[in-house]
């Protein structure tokens, strides 16, 4: 079975507007619950996180169009490194399902998973983006990731972008650690970066 990434066909599967800063994270079925955009299922800590970083709590958070502004103002967007994943047909409710989580991408064997680095690349390059903030925590594996991983760190290198490798903001990471992760001591340099007003 093969299953796309939801935002592939969208129009802003990249951002299609000014940004300086792209948040980097895996991948989105085009099946399970519906959302609007990336990290926008409930139990996910990323726009909680960011939404400390309204301090006029001038926005929605809850309401895309508002979403969008903020990303405006503040210069960002977001993107996955996955544009689609092919796995055995018995796998469908680990891709699909209620506990869907990244390391089913990448521990199950038997799954091929389409990469979307080059594309990325192309993206930064042609958008003149400063900063890459990835999303997915550290981890060690597969193999092809890592490799991939470390051509795309290097790449940034080279041409002057700032990688910084944040910690997963995944639901559980975030209720366990929530006030670390707005305190900054995972996502670092964030507000000396990305949000600082």
């Amino acid at each position: 079975m093969k299953r796309s990434h939801k935002f592939l066909h969208s129009g802003y599967f990249f951002p299609n507007w000014n940004i300086e800063s792209l948040f980097i994270g895996t991948f989105n079925p085009d099946c399970g619950r519906p959302v609007d955009y990336y990290y926008r299922r409930s139990s996910n800590g990323f726009w909680k996180i960011l939404k400390h970083y309204d301090i006029h709590n001038k926005y929605d958070f809850n309401d895309f169009e508002d979403l969008k502004k903020f990303m405006l103002q503040m210069k960002f967007g977001c993107v996955d490194i996955i544009s689609s994943i092919e796995f055995p047909d018995i796998d469908n409710d680990k891709i699909c399902g209620k506990g869907f989580t990244d390391n089913v991408l990448f521990t199950v064997k038997g799954y091929r998973r389409e990469y979307n680095f080059e594309n990325i690349k192309s993206f930064l390059l042609n958008h003149k983006v400063k900063r890459v903030f990835s999303t997915w925590g550290h981890r060690s594996g597969p193999v092809e990731f890592n490799s991939l991983l470390l051509d795309f760190s290097n790449f940034c290198s080279l041409n002057s972008i700032q990688f910084v490798q944040l910690m997963s903001c995944s639901g559980r990471v975030y209720r366990g650690k929530k006030m670390e992760i707005i305190n900054n001591n995972w996502w670092g340099n964030l507000d000396t970066t990305l949000l600082k007003g």
